[in-house]
């Protein structure tokens, strides 16, 4: 005949199994979403982020090849390739990746190049008493048109534009799959803490989470160089980015190593703080 401490005994083992299942469920979904929500928020803060694009193509040989073509245009109408500024190099990158990222075709006005430059010869030329209102209204704007066309014809490629396509396709799922698993996340935090499991959970969830992440960057670090592989050009860009993701993912995985070590910090006290109560 059972004790009436082996009964208490015995509903207490019951209830922790019953417990032990829906947990372990329970932490599994959530090392999914947080895996998902930390990867798609790094990419979201890196490599499809503007400003962080920007500042990698402006230190890569990617901006002096974009420039190379640019001037390859305006050499065709006998314009030196030393017309180009610091402003005009840095506007034109600006404005590539601003279009790039818009998902709209490259498009370059330079009429502020060619209208400098045709400043300067007016000057020249009327240190000899040449007018140039002697020339037919509207020769400037159809001299910058053709510019234009010639120099957009250029850098607007078949591995631009598939480049372009491919950058609208990545940002749409990344930034989907951010808001999916922010939303599912919070609805999993507050379940916990309705449930009374939220440090209990959640510094497993956020330590295997790390781990996991922490590997999927070091993979999509060494993926990246390689998806340039067929577009040589892009060779170096490619590199900096991974570089660049790595650091800053870094930075966030260094956030969630805080998050976890404080979970599991609070788990590891509470029982002795109850002890002495």
């Amino acid at each position: 005949m059972q004790t009436r401490s082996g009964i208490h005994q015995a509903r207490r083992n019951h209830d922790s199994a019953g417990k032990q299942g829906p947990h372990l469920a329970f932490n599994i979904c959530g090392l999914v979403i947080l895996v998902l929500l930390m990867v798609s928020l790094i990419a979201s803060r890196t490599v499809f982020n503007k400003r962080f694009v920007m500042h990698e193509v402006t230190s890569s040989t990617v901006e002096t090849d974009l420039l190379d073509q640019v001037q390859a245009g305006l050499s065709q109408y006998g314009i030196p390739r030393t017309v180009l500024t610091k402003d005009d190099t840095d506007r034109i990158v600006r404005t590539v990746v601003s279009q790039a990222f818009a998902g709209q075709e490259l498009s370059l006005d330079l009429s502020q190049v060619t209208n400098r430059l045709a400043g300067q010869a007016n000057s020249q030329l009327a240190q000899f008493g040449i007018s140039t209102s002697l020339l037919p209204s509207g020769t400037t704007a159809a001299v910058n048109d053709n510019i234009n066309s010639a120099v957009n014809s250029r850098i607007n490629t078949p591995q631009v534009k598939q480049a372009i396509n491919s950058l609208q396709l990545a940002r749409m799922v990344n930034t989907t799959v951010l808001g999916i698993s922010s939303v599912l996340m919070v609805i999993m935090l507050v379940g916990a803490v309705i449930h009374r499991h939220l440090v209990q959970s959640f510094s497993w969830i956020c330590t295997l989470a790390l781990l996991v992440s922490g590997g999927l960057v070091m993979t999509v670090k060494g993926v990246i160089p390689h998806l340039a592989a067929a577009n040589p050009e892009y060779s170096s860009l490619a590199a900096q980015l991974a570089t660049g993701f790595q650091a800053a993912a870094l930075t966030w995985l260094g956030l969630l190593a805080v998050v976890a070590i404080v979970l599991w910090v609070i788990r590891l006290l509470s029982p002795r703080l109850s002890s002495r109560r």
